[in-house]
């Protein structure tokens, strides 16, 4: 009898798992957008479905800052240990010390993660079959809408965000951030993309490069070699912003 009651049971929590529908993916975007999907849906799936839960349409997403993003991965906690830039912090006194600190507290108020290099337009992806992959496990779906500024940091007297102006040049946004510029070449940019590149900014090699909203100027700022420590802190910071999240 008690054997035929312990198969029973053991029959009923087998039907009872076959008939939950077990969570294949789980998608989050913003803060209050949280998705499960019983199978493992497109990535143009996944993008309408959440766009249709936040009641907006593909025209309101700033497609150059849209993105996916792992938050749960060995690369993402790599990208957001920000060790490096305490060790500059310790090991440096004076402007500098206090310019570490700066740049530690506005790092610190950013959300990052692992940033996947790909478009995520459905208008690309539904037709790109190789660029539409099933999301098995846990992604976050970034579907900013489009920002009002620039972001300057680094080597700058009054780092923080400005005003975004079409056709403002990097070197304005440098001398609104009072920037010393005096014997340097270039400056880097960070695009709402997660792309980088180097822009001439002396008199001599200045070349004018139009800016996107939401994009970052950072100029590297002065860093000690600590022994035993190989990491270049002013790479790790650029790394950390190319996996920022822009709401």
């Amino acid at each position: 009898m008690k054997s035929n009651c312990l198969l029973t049971h053991g029959l009923v929590a087998v039907l009872l798992l076959i008939a939950m529908p077990l969570k294949a993916a789980t998608i989050t975007a913003n803060q209050d957008t949280h998705l499960s999907f019983s199978q493992p849906p497109r990535l143009s799936e996944a993008v309408l479905a959440v766009a249709q839960s936040q009641q907006r349409v593909l025209d309101d997403v700033y497609w150059p800052a849209a993105g996916l993003y792992r938050k749960d991965s060995q690369n993402a906690d790599r990208i957001a240990d920000l060790q490096p830039v305490r060790h500059q912090i310790t090991v440096n006194t004076g402007k500098t010390q206090q310019q570490w600190k700066r740049l530690y507290r506005t790092l610190t108020q950013l959300t990052v993660a692992e940033r996947i290099n790909r478009n995520i337009d459905p208008d690309f992806t539904r037709i790109t079959p190789a660029a539409n992959p099933l999301l098995n496990g846990t992604w976050h779906l970034q579907l900013p809408h489009r920002p009002t500024t620039i972001m300057v940091l680094g080597d700058v007297k009054q780092p923080g965000e400005y005003a975004f102006t079409e056709r403002q040049s990097v070197r304005r946004y440098l001398e609104q951030a009072g920037a010393e510029t005096i014997g340097i070449s270039q400056a880097l940019i960070i695009m709402p993309s997660g792309e980088r590149s180097h822009v001439p900014i002396a008199y001599w090699n200045e070349r004018h490069q139009d800016l996107l909203p939401g994009s970052i100027i950072y100029l590297p700022l002065p860093e000690k070699a600590i022994h035993g420590f190989a990491v270049d802190t002013n790479e790790h910071v650029l790394t950390y912003l190319q996996h920022r999240l822009i709401r």
